[in-house]
């Protein structure tokens, strides 16, 4: 595949950006939750997320960077919040603190116009899924320090810098990362599937599109109400953030209703939904009605 490449100077070093073209359809949004950052997206989305991984690791030129800037990325799926532009990178080549964050954070939304394009080369990716088990056999994976994971990796402040979301990885952590996130398979009986790794999550779901579009018009019908409600939704999440956890189940009856008259060969759960009306009247939550209801006890 081809991408763009453009050169930028990040404090005071050349780098080589790495971006997509503009022809790209897949897109992917960022998330924060659990205390682990979520990049979010479809099964095409997870292939192409997965050669860019697999490419930087084979990479032999110093000072690159593979960036998803904002022209790739979506509100996130649930509550419709701005994505931070993603910053990839292979550790033994690229030196990325700081100042050069700072720098290339004010190039963005996108990089200035590309030097040129390269042909990303992906070759023995296509072979390592084909025998994922073998693969895996013969590229162990270190054990983890779960208590270092838990203090270090996942926090906000480590794995943010200037507003962009980088994810840095040495070469065998980027091929195993890459053959994981290819892996991840969805369909209409199984509309999510997610990978647990060492900086993030990476996480797709089957309508990822029509999730960010529900979620859309949820945030907007809710931020446009007279008096934002206060009330809380229902169990979940966003439990101590009722105008987030409102969004979040608007855009699931949105979906909800969407779906309707539609045949599909299965449908995915939707529950603790509302209808803005409800919301707008700040009355019982679904949730609250049953809890209130007698002849459930």
């Amino acid at each position: 595949m081809k991408l763009h490449r453009t050169v930028a100077y990040l404090d005071g070093r050349p780098y080589t950006l790495i971006t997509l073209r503009p022809s790209t359809t897949a897109r992917f949004a960022v998330n924060h939750f659990h205390d682990s950052w979520h990049v979010l997206s479809d099964q095409a989305g997870a292939r192409l997320f997965a050669r860019l991984l697999w490419g930087l690791a084979y990479g032999r030129h110093e000072n690159t960077l593979v960036v998803i800037d904002r022209r790739f990325l979506t509100p996130t799926p649930f509550e419709a919040e701005p994505s931070l532009p993603i910053v990839l990178f292979a550790t033994e080549r690229t030196p990325f603190g700081g100042r050069a964050a700072r720098d290339l954070r004010g190039l963005l939304p996108a990089p200035a116009a590309p030097d040129g394009t390269v042909r990303w080369q992906t070759h023995g990716l296509t072979a390592a899924l084909a025998d994922r088990e073998a693969w895996q056999q013969e590229h162990p994976e270190p054990p983890w320090d779960w208590e270092r994971e838990r203090r270090l990796k996942r926090k906000r402040h480590h794995t943010v810098r200037d507003g962009l979301l980088v994810l840095p990885g040495n070469t065998d952590a980027l091929l195993r990362e890459a053959v994981l996130i290819a892996g991840l398979e969805v369909s209409a009986k199984a509309p999510m599937a997610y990978e647990y790794l060492h900086h993030y999550e990476f996480q797709i779901f089957h309508d990822f599109r029509r999730r960010v579009s529900a979620a859309r018009t949820a945030r907007r019908e809710i931020r446009s109400l007279p008096v934002p409600p206060d009330r809380h939704a229902g169990p979940g999440y966003h439990e101590g953030d009722p105008v987030r956890r409102h969004i979040w189940v608007r855009g699931t009856e949105i979906r909800k209703e969407r779906m309707r008259g539609r045949r599909v060969v299965h449908r995915p759960a939707l529950y603790q939904t509302r209808s803005i009306n409800e919301i707008q009247r700040s009355g019982p939550t679904p949730y609250e009605r049953k809890e209130a209801d007698p002849a459930d006890d």
